[in-house]
């Protein structure tokens, strides 16, 4: 398994379409800053009472934020999405599997690749929304302990969103498919969840806080409770492994 991972590596190193994901992302995240900061200004210029009602930002604020302010879940998803549906629309699945590697190997090879695609594009973008936070909005103060859990907590929630995207595409290995799902399930999944909530009317259990895309919210405030902070990280424990193992069956048992 072993030269299927240096394989699938190479593979990623000279693929254009993450690098062209990750520059997306990042351009996000600047354009982002800009869109702030220029709020701010002309608030600040013309209604005081008006400013007051914006968040606050500063390096550490923004930089909590920024998995969303880059659409980093969106893009990546998408780069997720075309690794995975590479090697099916390709045909070298086929050529993989002629070599003697079991399905289970393929599938994990490529789990492992695109789970460190993710890592990396995480290590360049949460360092560079914190760096975009400061230029614009100045340094700010923290507790550090706590900003590096939440920094590590949205880790899991990024490689959750990574094994779910990665889930969907094993199940269609169609690159048009796959990027439709990587985009829309989870605002479908979420909007589902929403409306559930309005239909139960409880005020005790929301069950649209217990989806992914609402631990990236919840992580993204400074001053969330400690208890929300481990719901999440178990939470996206959870999802990761259920994903993952329900991927694996799909891949043991479909047909080339």
């Amino acid at each position: 398994m072993s030269r299927l991972l240096r394989f699938n590596f190479r593979k990623l190193s000279r693929q254009k379409s993450f690098y062209l994901c990750l520059g997306i992302t990042l351009g996000m995240l600047v354009l982002t800053g800009v869109m702030y900061k220029m709020i701010f200004d002309s608030t600040e210029a013309i209604d005081m009472g008006a400013l007051m009602s914006l968040p606050s930002f500063n390096s550490v604020t923004f930089g909590l934020m920024g998995m969303d302010n880059s659409s980093f879940i969106m893009v990546m998803g998408v780069a997720v999405a075309l690794m995975v549906c590479d090697d099916y629309e390709q045909h070298t699945v086929k050529i993989i599997f002629a070599r003697g590697y079991s399905r289970l190997q393929f599938y994990f090879s490529k789990l492992v690749t695109a789970f460190v695609a993710i890592t990396v594009a995480f290590a360049v973008v949460e360092p560079a929304a914190f760096g975009i936070g400061a230029v614009f909005f100045g340094f700010g103060d923290a507790d550090m302990a706590k900003t590096f859990a939440l920094i590590a907590i949205q880790y899991v929630a990024v490689l959750a969103n990574a094994a779910f995207i990665f889930m969907l595409s094993c199940i269609f290995r169609r690159t048009g498919l796959s990027i439709a799902a990587a985009l829309v399930a989870p605002t479908v999944i979420t909007l589902v969840l929403q409306l559930a909530d309005a239909a139960i009317r409880s005020e005790s259990i929301r069950l649209s806080s217990f989806w992914i895309s609402s631990c990236f919210a919840t992580l993204s405030d400074l001053n969330v409770e400690t208890y929300k902070m481990l719901l999440c990280l178990g939470l996206c424990a959870v999802y990761t492994a259920v994903f993952v193992m329900i991927g694996a069956l799909i891949s043991k048992k479909t047909e080339v």
